[in-house]
């Protein structure tokens, strides 16, 4: 932990940098809609880079401006941007309150970080796509993201092991391993966590999940091939003072999530703590295997912020801790039992700690800027007789300077160092922890030309193993109209693979791992364009959104499952692999009635071509479909509906259990469709301030479910055992029931 230490005083000792002005004013007010006060609004004087939000009534307040004229712009998720010339006078306070009106064009409204700069969704040159925590559960009922995100359009999980739950992210079909998980921008989440460390992030301290599909390696580490999903944690100056949310499911699964904001002059804080427990043994598919993992997980979720004298934010410290026991397999077995030749189980325990900052000194206008992280995961895994006991830890800074050059070019570049340890009990490590330096230098620059906004970029990052990497990025778009923008990308990725930790075959199952070479990095090439189309329809605005995407990849690591049955064998691609295909998304919200609805469908290509052969990559859906609906009963006050449901196509699986257990070699098409119904009793914008609701959930409502996930079950220290023919939900329909309180 002596890295650790170092980076927190390096963090903590960076000087506060005051600075007085002369002849300055203040703006004080009250942001409203319709009587009621909007919460969390941004106000702010773009030209001076000062702002607030404001407060659970509704009231900003924004200090040390220097006299003069501006333009005042109040923003606001779910209303009309305002924006009002305001004269500031010396010693003055101006008092200004403000009304806002609806408006269902969110493109307007929410800020996103796909350029590494606040910016609102319609005027980033990069596509992304925002899905708020409200929407991710608007059908379903749950604890883990990993349960939600395949909500999103091209985002799917896929779950690797049929015995313990373990899953990953895929983005447009990639592999899990090509997508970098981003926790508020901090790329933390390293190759051990993205097995268990997912499972651990509950939705009740999401703000909004940002998915940017494609090259992203410039800005965000050369490992992010296929993109990036950046989960942004709950401001604590929009959070109720305290918050409990509980429920219980069919499946006897219980979760527990308590939260406190205190707010004390300059500060704000957001605390937050979970507890998940099902201990439940079911087999409804009779391989004797328990369905569902067992599972007990703690997670304690800490977010700070200081603001500056203009109630800026100047310093955020965030940190979690999650631990988790988890337990799958044969009806008899537990915990004590743990590697037993005689009853087959998983049993991995998981601890994993986190600690985000970033840093703004005052008085240079929000341009500097510095980001630390630090994280450490252990693992205590069996897997039957097998045994993985693995640590890792990454420590990170990062500093930026944001520099606009004239009328019309933006300069953004930075400087990053990344240190990661591994270590673990497997032949990977067996002569000593794998220890990486990985410096790296990176720059864009943002040119706006009159409806075009052109964006290069390069990084450079040193890995001592490979030498210099270079990730280059070109962006551009173009908006003809406020209802129209186009956008295209280019860039180049690279990663290195550990296979342990990436690739859970490796772990459980029967088979022996076998690498055939020294394995090299993957690299990758791709282009993505997109076209934004908003068709008015009065005041129900439809927005269409069509999206391409291609990638190239070489030097690519798929397992391969086909050559032995009793082999899994690891080595670089002697050729390459793709991942090409479209999608289109709409999206509509109505106000003549209550009512909003979205529906997506990516249609995919993912193969591999070696020595001339060309086949499917396993696992990977030829399709993808997510649609979902939201509905407010009027009539019935406080009543509301809500619809999630996803379609997932054909899938190639490995080839071996086809041929020798009569297996299907591609899964069959399939869709799961949850619907919500949440009652209101009291709104936490009532004169008391306090908010209660409860809510009823049903899962799977068609009861879809696939055969055992296992291979060979009746013999689990078998040579054929595996536990990853995998395509479908194992769990059939399930019902919640929960209930939220709210204090303002």
């Amino acid at each position: 932990m002596k890295e650790l230490s170092v980076l927190l005083s390096l963090i903590l000792i960076i000087p506060y940098i005051g600075f007085a002005q002369n002849q300055v004013g203040e703006i004080e007010g009250i942001v409203k809609s319709k009587g009621e006060m909007v919460i969390g609004a941004n106000v702010g004087i773009p030209d001076l880079q000062k702002g607030a939000a404001t407060d659970a009534n509704g009231f900003y307040h924004i200090k040390n401006i220097p006299a003069g004229t501006y333009t005042l712009e109040i923003s606001s998720v779910g209303f009309q941007k305002y924006s009002e010339t305001v004269e500031v006078q010396s010693g003055e306070i101006l008092e200004l309150n403000i009304e806002l009106e609806e408006s269902t064009l969110e493109l307007d409204q929410i800020v996103v970080t796909g350029t590494m700069r606040k910016i609102y969704v319609k005027d980033s040159p990069v596509k992304v796509s925002v899905v708020k925590a409200a929407q991710l559960e608007q059908g379903k009922v749950s604890a883990n993201i990993m349960d939600l995100i395949s909500s999103v359009n091209g985002l799917s999980t896929q779950l690797n092991c049929g015995v313990c739950g373990t899953n990953a992210i895929r983005i447009n079909g990639v592999e899990g391993p090509n997508t970098a998980v981003l926790i508020d921008g901090m790329p933390i989440m390293g190759a051990l966590a993205s097995i268990y460390g997912l499972n651990g992030i509950s939705p009740s301290i999401i703000d909004q999940v940002e998915v940017i599909k494609g090259p992203q390696s410039t800005l965000y580490g050369t490992q992010a091939l296929g993109g990036v999903v950046n989960i942004i944690t709950k401001n604590p100056a929009t959070t109720p003072t305290f918050s409990a949310d509980i429920y219980g499911k069919t499946t006897e699964e219980g979760n527990v999530n308590l939260a406190y904001s205190p707010k004390i002059e300059r500060f704000e804080g957001f605390l937050s703590g979970n507890v998940v427990r099902l201990e439940n043994y079911f087999d409804k598919n009779g391989d004797n295997f328990n369905d569902l993992v067992k599972q007990s997980r703690v997670s304690l979720f800490g977010k700070g912020t200081l603001l500056g004298e203009n109630m800026e934010q100047r310093l955020n410290v965030a940190t979690k801790f999650y631990t988790e026991n988890r337990t799958g397999g044969l009806q008899d077995f537990t915990d004590d039992l743990r590697g037993s030749d005689q009853i087959y189980g998983e049993s991995i325990y998981t601890n994993r700690l986190e600690l985000m900052t970033d840093y703004r000194p005052a008085g240079l206008n929000e341009q500097l800027r510095f980001s630390g992280a630090a994280t450490y995961h252990e693992q205590d895994s069996y897997y039957g007789t097998d045994w993985y006991d693995a640590q890792q830890s990454i420590y990170f800074l990062q500093g930026t300077w944001d520099q606009s050059i004239g009328d019309h070019f933006k300069l953004l570049s930075g400087t990053t160092i990344r240190y990661e340890t591994y270590n673990d009990n497997t032949p990977a490590t067996s002569d000593s922890p794998d220890r990486r330096w990985i410096p790296g230098i990176f720059s864009q620059g943002e040119l706006a030309i009159g409806d075009f906004t052109f964006v290069g970029g390069l990084r450079i990052d040193h890995h001592s193993e490979h030498g210099y990497i270079t990730a280059p990025r070109l962006s551009a778009k173009f908006s003809p109209t406020d209802l129209t923008t186009f956008r295209a990308s280019a860039g180049t990725g690279f990663r290195v693979v550990n296979v342990f930790t990436e690739d859970h075959a490796a772990l459980t199952g029967a088979r022996e791992v076998v690498f055939n070479e020294d394995l090299d990095p993957e690299r990758s090439k791709s282009i993505t364009a997109s076209l934004e189309q908003i068709i008015p329809f009065g005041v129900n605005p439809l927005t269409v959104s069509l999206d391409g995407f291609y990638t190239h990849f070489s030097n690519q690591i798929i397992p391969d499952y086909d050559q032995d049955p009793n082999l899994i064998v690891y080595e670089n691609l002697n050729g390459f692999s793709v991942t090409r295909g479209f999608s289109v998304d709409i999206d509509q919200n109505f106000t003549t009635i209550p009512f909003s609805y979205n529906a997506s469908i990516t249609i995919m290509d993912v193969f591999t071509e070696e020595d001339g052969n060309r086949k499917a990559l396993v696992y990977a859906p030829d399709y993808l479909g997510t649609f979902g609906a939201t509905y407010d009963i009027r009539s019935l006050d406080g009543l509301s509906f809500g619809y999630n449901g996803n379609l997932v196509g054909p899938k190639r699986m490995p080839n071996n259990y086809v041929e020798d257990f009569g297996l299907d070699e591609w899964s069959p098409a399939y869709s799961t469709h949850d619907l919500k119904i949440t009652k209101e009793f009291t709104n936490v914008n009532s004169p008391n301030g306090i908010g209660f609701e409860v809510y009823v959930s049903a899962e799977n409502i068609f009861d879809f479910k696939q055969d055992s996930p296992l291979v060979d079950p009746q013999d689990p220290f078998g040579p054929n055992f595996d536990t990853i023919y995998t395509w479908g939900p194992i769990v059939g329909r399930t019902f919640s029931l929960g209930a939220r309180l709210n204090l303002r």
